[in-house]
């Protein structure tokens, strides 16, 4: 014999609104929630990359294409050489570079620094452990990259190759404060109130 169910599926019978509209519930977290709420997790997101060969103003269009503002650096062996943000590339970083080579406007242009001449090598990252981050809050990890004056922390967990360690994850600061701008909003006024 056939049960009857009812089938969880159903026509929709109200107007639909696009998230973040008019009308619409504010995406927010609160500042106590688990941080991996907040983490761009690679498992499930695209990896944004970008050669160190390219030029800084390809880069740029090719975040912005992506709809990033960080994107991973790959090297001449196509391995991982570091990162680079929209923010290095419309920042002091590119003219500094040019000063420190001995440009001057009639022997180097923008159009000719690459992306391994402004991104950060992966030597030089401040990491953090998938590991760790799974025991913190948002306002625990909001708080570190502030402390530590950073938009962006890599998580990174072991590789299944001995000794190595493979990219998991992206924090921003940006997003961090987006998500959990109206919790901590919520929570100053609370505090007052009391």
């Amino acid at each position: 014999m056939r049960e009857d169910r009812q089938s969880p599926l159903h026509s929709l019978n109200a107007r639909a609104l696009l998230p973040g509209g008019p009308g619409t519930r504010p995406l927010a977290i609160e500042p106590g929630a688990p941080a991996v709420l907040a983490m761009t997790d690679f498992r499930t997101a695209p990896v944004v990359t970008t050669s160190f060969d390219t030029t800084i103003d390809q880069a740029l269009a090719q975040m912005k294409l992506s709809g990033a503002r960080f994107a991973f650096v790959t090297g001449a062996d196509h391995g991982l050489a570091g990162s680079v943000t929209s923010y290095d590339i419309q920042g002091e970083k590119p003219m500094q570079y040019m000063l420190s080579v001995g440009c001057s406007e009639t022997t180097c242009a923008w159009r000719d620094v690459q992306v391994e001449n402004i991104m950060e090598p992966v030597q030089d990252w401040q990491v953090i452990e998938f590991g760790r981050v799974e025991r913190m809050t948002i306002a625990q990890v909001a708080s570190l990259l502030e402390e530590a004056g950073r938009r962006y922390l890599v998580v990174v967990e072991p590789a299944a190759a001995g000794g190595a360690v493979q990219v998991r994850g992206l924090f921003s600061a940006a997003r961090l404060q987006m998500l959990a701008g109206s919790g901590m909003a919520r929570a100053a006024e609370e505090a007052l109130a009391a």
